[in-house]
């Protein structure tokens, strides 16, 4: 009796964590557009002719950065992420999802 218990316990854990891991993993919001921002040496935002500014990956802007750093000394780059807009209600959603 305590064996088939101790295998309900366990089954119930894992159903648990298996739900919990697949609805915090499923709505993972991943970042649309990078972009550089340009300061100049008094910290103000400019824009300069001939920069790339909008990205798809992060890794292509930051290797664009590290390039436009060695061009223009005298400026300062950093990444700026648009992040599209969180959907509310995600339980609810989840719940109708499953049940099609």
């Amino acid at each position: 009796m305590r064996k088939i218990l101790d295998k309900f316990v366990t089954g119930f854990f894992v159903v648990t964590l298996g739900i919990a891991w697949y609805c915090s993993t499923k709505f993972y919001i991943k970042p649309d557009k990078h972009s550089i921002v340009v300061y100049d040496v008094f910290g103000k935002e400019v824009k300069l002719e001939g920069v790339r500014v909008d990205f798809k990956t992060q890794n292509v802007a930051q290797s664009y950065i590290s390039e436009y750093k060695k061009r223009f000394p005298h400026y300062n780059f950093a990444m700026a992420i648009e992040i599209p807009e969180i959907k509310k209600n995600t339980i609810p959603r989840i719940f109708k999802k499953i049940q099609r």
